[in-house]
């Protein structure tokens, strides 16, 4: 007989669509159709179908999720229609009953009035006056639950990308099984369901553009999973349309506590002997963690410091702030999508969790990083702290893929590299971390699938996936981990990534085949860049050039092909792919064929990784682009060229602003500056992200924003 407490209880998640890599909906502007038929995939413990099927028949509903002001307006017009709907009724009998209908007048007019506003999950919104809607922020407001009908339930095995039957949606992937993701559920399901869009929501298109869905999966013990943000419904054509793209967040728990630790340290030093603390700090540092310090090449004079409020650089504020913005676009209807391409978070698991205990965590979500990645953009309780921004939850759709960063399980030292002037921190006043925040040199720099843990369950299962809005294709990569093949380009603090493996290059040309056409537009999202030249030439290729030393141009930026041409040299004189070592820091495997991919079929690739503003544009060698693939003669395959393309160099996002410009020089293969932290040469450059603007079914701008230019 089988003791109860050994059988496990039956368990289904929803892993996809989800709150990073929704499903988009189409919905025509006069909304003929109002009822959508939905295919989910499921993860579960339960082998036989039909028990699946009973198990989640009853257990799903929608949420939409609609904004507080609209909410609000919709409230007092329909307040305004009741009144004068009683006023007309009552005025029929007004002559007749006056004598007896005082009384009861005079007590519906002590009623108190209604003060607040709840939504479906009962958060309460207060009520203001009609006149002051328009100064309060943006926030969500969730509509009433739509139930949801199950129509059928089929078995799904895991498929790899390199399948020509993958699918970005309803494949699971085999690091789901292999790396024990969903611990011990192991069986995947396709669902289809039926859903039908109520009055509120239809009310709600008439003013926006689209409405995002919560996913409420009931568990037979009453708990309730959500899958956030997870459906789309669109009334968007996909010929005109905007999307933000932002990467590098580096978001973490720690952020948030550094401000509050500096600040009562310096309020020590003030009240201490300097030179004793300093000693101390020194002493807690290891003779390894002294050889990742660098010494500060000047001195900065005491006068010139600012406080420590203007210079402190919070990663995590950065974001509240983007999302701020985000929602102010969204709410003009002026954006669709926001595109995040990896360094999500900096690390996974929380530094404040101690040592030992780290071993024990299995990286659960709770205790980690992606806990508060998940925190931010859905404005979750937090604990407050000085210095931290008030957040909102984001109105809009997004996209995501891992950065290397996203890898590394534990914390480093800010100390090294000089990190800590890259958020503002003086060299004295990183001592003050050294307590709670000091890292083990070679955890630090260790890397593990497993710190993806929380991060496939809770914000995206896949790692590369694609998605077609009307004639625009775009496709989702992951760069992978850092890499240690070129050890020089890790300790450099520029490290490249493991790249694109020989599974993404077939899907690549499985795309090619089957889904790409000659009028798309392809967009390539990735965070590790396929092109990041070093900023000067190295010492053997000048010998090689034989010219006289005057003569001979060295930086990258003396090579922007703007300058070039205004010099009236020839233009074949711009080329930094034979000049200059284009893969310093960048994808370190295939990348002679994802080169030739970006050249031959994509009009822009957004990258990101080294946290600076670098454009590049592609030309043929033999200016001869495979722009048309005729898959009724022979599949197309992507080959390892010698010399896959012709690489320029400039700003070309500020010289280019109209879709003819674009079109007669593209393509374009683009880093955007970091979100969350600017560069070595540059600390300043954070807060950036980049507008993307298509107009009629052509790129009509990719502009660098500032957040700091925003506010």
């Amino acid at each position: 007989m089988i003791e109860a407490e050994s059988i496990k209880p039956e368990k289904a998640l929803l892993i996809s669509p989800n709150l990073g890599h929704p499903l988009f909906l189409d919905i025509d502007s006069k909304f003929k159709q109002k009822e959508f038929e939905v295919n989910l995939l499921f993860v579960s413990n339960i082998k036989d179908t039909d028990n699946f099927e009973r198990f989640i028949k009853h257990a799903l509903n929608f949420i939409p999720i609609l904004e507080y002001k609209w909410k609000l307006k919709t409230y007092f017009e329909k307040e305004k229609e009741d009144r004068l709907e009683r006023k007309k009724k009552r005025s029929i009998w007004d002559k007749i009953k006056s004598i007896f209908s005082r009384k009861k007048k005079k007590k519906e007019e002590e009623l108190p009035p209604v003060l607040e506003l709840t939504d479906s999950t009962g958060k309460k919104f207060d009520i203001v006056q009609a006149e002051k809607i328009e100064t309060l922020r943006p926030r969500a407001f969730r509509g009433d639950l739509i139930k949801a009908t199950l129509l059928k339930v089929e078995p799904v095995k895991t498929c790899e990308i390199d399948n020509i039957k993958y699918d970005s949606y309803y494949s699971p992937r085999n690091y789901l099984t292999k790396y024990n993701i969903y611990s011990g559920l192991n069986e995947f399901y396709k669902a289809t369901i039926h859903f039908r869009l109520s009055k509120e929501v239809l009310e709600f298109l008439e003013s926006y553009n689209f409405v995002m869905f919560d996913l409420w999966q009931e568990m037979p013990n009453k708990e309730i999973r959500v899958s956030y943000h997870s459906i789309v419904v669109s009334k968007n054509k996909w010929s005109d349309f905007k999307f933000f793209h932002a990467t590098d967040l580096h978001l973490a728990e720690r952020n948030d506590r550094i401000y509050e630790i500096v600040k009562k340290w310096n309020v020590l030093v003030r009240k201490s002997d300097l030179g004793e603390l300093l000693a101390k700090g020194a002493k807690a540092v290891s003779f390894f963690q002294r050889l990742l310090i660098k010494k500060p090449k000047d001195k900065i004079p005491s006068k010139s410091i600012e406080p420590l409020r203007k210079r402190f650089v919070n990663p995590n504020n950065n974001f509240r702030k983007f999302i701020k913005l985000v929602n102010k676009k969204v709410n003009k209807n002026d954006l669709d999508f926001v595109v995040l391409t990896g360094d999500l978070i900096d690390f996974a698991v929380l530094s404040k969790i101690p040592t030992e205990k780290r071993k024990k965590l299995n990286f659960n979500y709770k205790d980690s990083n992606w806990r508060i990645f998940k925190e931010i953009l859905l404005n979750f309780p937090q604990e407050k702290r000085r210095g931290m921004v008030s957040g909102e939850e984001i109105l809009c759709p997004i996209f995501t893929i891992p950065g290397n960063h996203d890898y590394r399980p534990f914390h480093y030292d800010l100390r090294w590299g000089n990190l800590y002037r890259k958020i503002g921190l003086l060299q004295n006043e990183v001592i003050a971390l050294n307590e709670e925040l000091m890292a083990n040199p070679i955890s630090s720099i260790t890397k593990s699938f497993s710190a993806l843990k929380a991060y496939l369950i809770e914000i995206n299962s896949s790692l590369d996936y694609d998605i077609k809005f009307g004639n625009n294709n775009f496709i989702f990569l992951n760069t992978g981990s850092d890499s240690f093949k070129k050890l020089m380009d890790f300790l450099s603090g520029h490290p490249s990534v493991t790249g694109i493996t020989e599974k993404h290059i077939k899907y690549l040309e499985n795309i090619i085949n089957c889904r790409l056409e000659p009028e798309n537009n392809t967009f390539l999202m990735l965070h590790g860049p396929p092109i990041n030249p070093k900023k000067k030439i190295s010492a053997l290729k000048r010998y090689a050039m034989s010219k006289p030393t005057k003569e001979l141009i060295t930086k990258i930026d003396e090579f922007k092909e703007s300058l070039i041409q205004k010099s009236g040299k020839k233009l074949s004189l711009a080329r930094i792919d034979n000049k200059f070592d284009v893969q310093y820091g960048a994808i370190s495997t295939n990348w002679e064929k994802l080169l030739k991919f970006c050249l031959d079929f994509c009009v822009l690739t957004l990258s990101g990784h080294t946290h600076e503003l670098k454009e590049f544009r592609l030309s043929d060698p033999q200016d001869l682009k495979t722009k048309i693939v005729d898959t009724h003669t022979s599949p197309f395959s992507l080959k390892k060229l010698e010399n896959p393309a012709m690489i320029y160099y400039d700003i070309y996002s500020e010289q280019y602003d109209n879709p003819e410009d674009i079109e007669n020089h593209a393509p374009f293969v683009v880093q955007t500056p970091a979100l969350g932290l600017g560069s070595y040469k540059n600390p300043k450059s954070e807060s950036a992200f980049r507008e993307i603007v298509i107009k009629k079914g052509r790129l009509a701008s990719f502009k660098v924003k500032y957040l700091k230019r925003q506010f």
